[in-house]
């Protein structure tokens, strides 16, 4: 498993590596994204909020510096929808509070983006149904 851990970490720099080497290119962006969040659903499931946090601060970095690219965006309300459910269940209501915000001010800066419309939905059904999926 541990090898596991290295091979992705590994595989996640290089996607980085190409990314700054081929900034324009949306696809390595996008791909980044994706083994971004990925990484950061693997570091909640190994108990690691730091690096949770420090991947989801790379997602939203990734994101404000290309604004009109839609897949980075999902990614990171994706991201932020996994950390605010987790703030949740945490009980840190004041964390969940301060994300929902950002999901929610990620729509309104993108009102056309289903996707981010269908995410912040799914939080709304999940704060007023909670452990019932929508």
């Amino acid at each position: 498993q541990e090898d596991d851990l290295a091979r992705r970490d590994s595989l996640l720099d290089e996607l980085r590596a190409l990314q700054q080497s081929n900034q324009d290119d949306a696809q390595v962006r996008g791909l980044l994204a994706v083994g971004l969040f990925n990484t950061l659903n693997d570091a909640k499931r190994e108990d690691d909020p730091a690096r949770r946090d420090a991947l989801l601060d790379e997602l939203r970095a990734l994101q404000q510096s290309n604004p009109d690219d839609a897949p980075v965006r999902e990614q990171l309300a994706m991201g932020l929808f996994n950390t605010l459910d987790d703030a949740e269940q945490g009980g840190d209501l004041v964390r969940r509070d301060s994300l929902l915000d950002e999901l929610k001010a990620l729509q309104r800066s993108n009102p056309d983006d289903a996707q981010v419309r269908e995410i912040l939905s799914s939080v709304h059904r999940e704060i007023e149904e909670p452990g019932k999926d929508g």
